[in-house]
Order: C-alpha cells, then sequence, then structure tokens
C-alpha cells in the first residue's frame, strides 16, 4: 500500500515537471534527463526517453491544471512542495528560464492551493541548496 502511494505521488511529480518542461513549446536532452533521475530518485523506477515523451504527450491532452486542483484535496504538503521543487529543477536544467515555463510553475502551485508567500519559500529553499551543491 505505501509503495503504491509513493508510486502516485511519483507520478503526480512526474506530471508537474512534464508540464513545465513542455511550458516553453520544446524539451531538451536535459530536462528529458532530469525528469528521468527525479523520477527515478522518487518512486525507484527508470523512465526512458519515450515514456517521458508520452507523458508529455499526455499532458497536452488533457486540462492538467484541473487535475492538479482537483489531487489538491488528496495530496499532502509534502507532496505538493515535491512537485513544485521538481518542476522547478526541470525549469533550471536547460539554463535557459522561459517565461512561459515560471508562468506555468506558479500556475501549478496555485493549482495545487499553495500560497503564494510558501510557493516563494520552496523556491528560496531550492536556491540555498543548489548554492551549496554548487560550492
Amino acid at each position: 500500500m505505501a509503495d503504491r502511494a509513493a508510486n502516485a505521488d511519483a507520478d503526480w511529480i512526474l506530471k508537474a515537471m512534464v508540464a513545465v518542461a513542455a511550458a516553453d513549446g520544446r524539451l531538451d536532452a536535459q530536462e528529458i534527463g532530469l525528469i528521468q533521475q527525479v523520477y527515478k530518485d522518487q518512486s525507484g523506477r527508470t523512465l526512458s526517453a519515450d515514456e517521458v515523451a508520452s507523458a508529455v504527450e499526455a499532458n497536452a491532452k488533457g486540462e492538467v491544471l484541473a487535475e492538479f486542483a482537483a489531487a489538491a484535496k488528496v495530496l499532502d504538503k509534502g507532496t505538493k512542495e515535491e512537485m513544485i521543487r521538481a518542476a522547478y529543477l526541470v525549469l533550471l536544467a536547460d539554463d535557459r528560464i522561459a517565461g512561459e515555463e515560471r508562468k506555468k510553475l506558479k500556475d501549478i502551485a496555485a493549482a495545487l492551493q499553495v500560497s503564494e508567500i510558501h510557493f516563494g519559500a520552496i523556491l528560496e529553499d531550492l536556491a540555498i541548496w543548489l548554492a551549496r551543491l554548487r560550492s
């Protein structure tokens, strides 16, 4: 049962990552590699590049923000935070922050009912963590 919940959380995290990655209309190798790594870290399962592309296509066909809004009622705070962190890492992956990607990340946070202040705190904590990694 715990495995199923962890996999469901990892699938929500994947959905958030691909939504942000595809927001600028392209998915590059760095973004795909990071999505694969984060998903493996979260779920223990490996995704192929084709599976990442399929996830992008599935998101494009649906109303992903409406799905996040519906899920917000049942997802715990930690999963929501991890979705935002993972999606933000993907946004940074190609060293180019597109406005569409930033807007999608903010829209996801709003759909998940994460307050603006909490959203900012999540990104600030992540920036501190990334700075420590680089030093």
